[in-house]
């Protein structure tokens, strides 16, 4: 296995500050690793150092995002082209099928090291947990994303979630720990908006959505969802939105 190297976050936190006037740029990054060496590690065993594997997914970042129109283009639309792309890509890569693709830390020195070019443009506000390892990491939150959305190599449309998926429906299903760390949950919820959308269209799902999510909450929590059988999981998550879009009173709990 490649392991890969990691930056805590007093890492991040030394990085993003030490930057300074001369950008993220990642001849700048590269510069501080020597600074900031005491908070780069790796997995003590298990495998062998991929040095070299964070710059091969940067470099994928980085092609991806200029396609999107990085760095000039700073639109909502480009952000959106990049972070379906980035999903699939990621999700895709047998390098990251692996544990080390579940660690934070990982995740935060692809974002603050080997990419901070990207993630500066893609979050502009620069905000640091989006450096930092966690739901809310520029790459790692995508990388999620695509492999739990994945329908399988076998699929007519193995991309579909991620390509439909609108980024409020994201962020319901993947920053809710209930639902993100069960893949069935997510997938469910996920179809599920697929097909309401296709009814009703996508400019009215963010209210739904949120609505539904709330009953598909509270549903898990008196049945195992993810233990019902495919058809019934379909069912019980069609009915979460029915009722949403219906508006009735436990859809607003």
């Amino acid at each position: 296995m490649q392991l890969l190297p990691r930056l805590a976050s007093i890492g991040v936190a030394g990085v993003l500050e030490s930057f300074g006037v001369g950008g993220m740029t990642p001849p700048r990054s590269q510069q501080l690793l020597e600074e900031h060496a005491a908070a780069i590690s790796y997995g003590a065993s298990g495998g062998h150092r991929a040095e070299d594997l964070p710059d091969l997914i940067a470099q994928k970042l980085r092609e991806i995002a200029v396609s999107a129109g990085f760095p000039e283009n700073m639109s909502q639309v480009a952000r959106a082209k990049f972070d379906q792309e980035a999903a699939i890509v990621l999700a895709a890569m047998p390098e990251l099928a692996t544990g080390e693709s579940l660690r934070d830390d990982v995740w935060a020195f692809i974002a603050t090291i080997a990419a901070p070019d990207v993630t500066a443009w893609r979050f502009p506000d620069k905000a640091e947990h989006r450096f930092e390892g966690g739901v809310r990491n520029v790459f790692q939150r995508l990388w999620v994303r695509g492999s739990v959305l994945d329908r399988g190599e076998g699929a007519d449309d193995r991309w579909g979630l991620v390509k439909l998926l609108s980024e409020d429906a994201s962020v319901q299903i993947f920053e809710r720990p209930s639902i993100a760390s069960s893949r069935p949950l997510a997938m469910a919820l996920a179809e599920g908006w697929v097909r309401m959308a296709a009814r009703v269209g996508r400019r009215a799902m963010e209210p739904i959505m949120r609505r539904a999510t709330k009953v598909f909450r509270v549903r898990n929590e008196v049945f195992d969802i993810a233990s019902l059988p495919p058809d019934e999981r379909e069912a019980m998550v069609a009915e979460c939105f029915d009722q949403a879009w219906r508006g009735e009173p436990e859809a607003a709990r």
